[in-house]
């Protein structure tokens, strides 16, 4: 056997060639009794569903409550008290926005919807006035054409949707329940979590073979720095675009404001893409009250996204999770086809764990090629960890 060969194999961990044949066979074997048998696992997947929610929205209320729990045990104040003080607090917001809030909001929301369908046709008849006996005019009607009757469809597919969902109490009753249970049980687990975090931390720490701990520990800082920061901070940045387009609106006197910066703030989670669906309705909301409304909103609108990209997101976001812009787009169309609006809303913080991952299984591939190729020009030697993980 010759010398890149053994070099080869004691790579792989084997002895001989035969070992590494036997490895791709038994690998490959595995994976074809494992999707023989995949029904064996099918209730992982419900038990996986069914938790999925609830430990997600967990873990976002933990990121957003952590900071400050942390602050006030900094104060003197225990733990299990500074918990239960911000989680009384947060209630008695909650209640006095069903009180005051919720009923205003209900009305704007009740009178947009029914109002919204003849906006778009009003929209639809000036475009049209305005394109008269052009060139324009025939593909212009063409298409203005194909989007009413999109949304034509889209109103007749959600009231047979609405209507099978109301004659089909078991569905109604499984949706509700499904959604009650996440409400009840996130805010549980988030108080336990708050209350005994470093307790989970060890317990799941003490899991791992000690050999491991090391590289688990500086992988799971390294994450919770990264997932943390992002859910933490795109959040944060969504209440406060959705703060500012609220006054924006106010002040040039914006028809259903409240309920226009409620979607605004709710799409700002999605990066890029959410401002863009939020301007649709404003525009066609301020173009149906007058021109000069139309020229206000865009000026509120292109103030609030400045101030969001130069002074907002930078300040809170910092510097812990720095996406290029491209990379960011193309992790968006990748997760929203592969899982809906869970992948637009998770799926930066999903591409931030994958690549921790892929970027600390690569660097333990360097060092091993180093060990027994290194003669033959070596990597540059680098060690996992989250300072210089976040340095890069």
């Amino acid at each position: 056997m010759d010398k890149k060969e053994t070099k080869w194999i004691s790579f792989l961990g084997g002895r001989n060639l035969l070992f590494t044949l036997v490895a791709l066979l038994l690998l490959g074997g595995v994976v074809f009794v494992f999707h023989l048998v995949g029904f064996i696992f099918e209730p992982l997947q419900i038990i996986f569903k069914t938790v999925i929610g609830p430990v997600i929205l967990a873990l976002i209320l933990y990121y957003l409550l952590n900071p400050l729990i942390n602050w006030l045990e900094r104060r003197g104040i225990k733990r299990v008290i500074s918990v239960s003080l911000v989680f009384v607090l947060i209630i008695g917001l909650i209640a006095l926005g069903v009180v005051l809030i919720i009923p205003i909001l209900q009305n704007q929301i009740n009178s947009l919807v029914k109002d919204f369908p003849s906006y778009i046709s009003d929209v639809s008849r000036s475009i049209s006035d305005f394109f008269r006996d052009t060139p324009f005019e025939q593909s212009l009607r063409d298409s203005l054409a194909s989007v009413q009757k999109w949304f034509d469809n889209l109103s007749n597919s959600l009231d047979e949707y609405f209507t099978k969902a109301v004659a089909g109490a078991s569905t109604v009753f499984s949706t509700i329940t499904g959604f009650a249970l996440i409400m009840v049980t996130a805010p549980i687990i988030t108080f336990f979590l708050l209350k005994d975090d470093q307790k989970f931390f060890s317990a799941i720490l003490a899991i791992i073979p000690p050999r491991f701990r090391a590289d688990a520990k500086e992988i799971g800082a390294t994450m919770n720095s990264q997932v943390g920061a992002y859910l933490k901070g795109q959040i944060l940045v969504s209440i406060a675009v959705g703060v500012l387009t609220f006054i924006g609106f106010l002040i040039i006197g914006m028809p259903y404001s409240g309920t226009l910066s409620i979607i605004v703030g709710i799409t700002a989670v999605v990066p890029y893409i959410g401002p863009f669906v939020a301007f649709v309705p404003a525009a066609i909301v301020a173009f149906m009250v007058s021109f000069p409304m139309l020229v206000q909103m865009c000026i509120v609108w292109v103030i609030v996204q400045m101030l969001n990209g130069h002074l907002i997101e930078p300040q809170v976001m910092g510097k812990h999770l720095v996406v290029h812009p491209l990379t960011i787009v193309i992790v968006l169309l990748v997760m929203g086809d592969l899982l809906g609006m869970f992948g637009l809303i998770f799926g930066i913080p999903i591409y931030a764990i994958i690549k921790v991952l892929v970027t600390y299984a690569f660097r333990k591939f360097k060092t091993r090629y180093n060990r027994y190729y290194g003669d033959s020009g070596k990597y540059e030697e680098t060690e996992f960890s989250k300072g210089e993980y976040l340095d890069d």
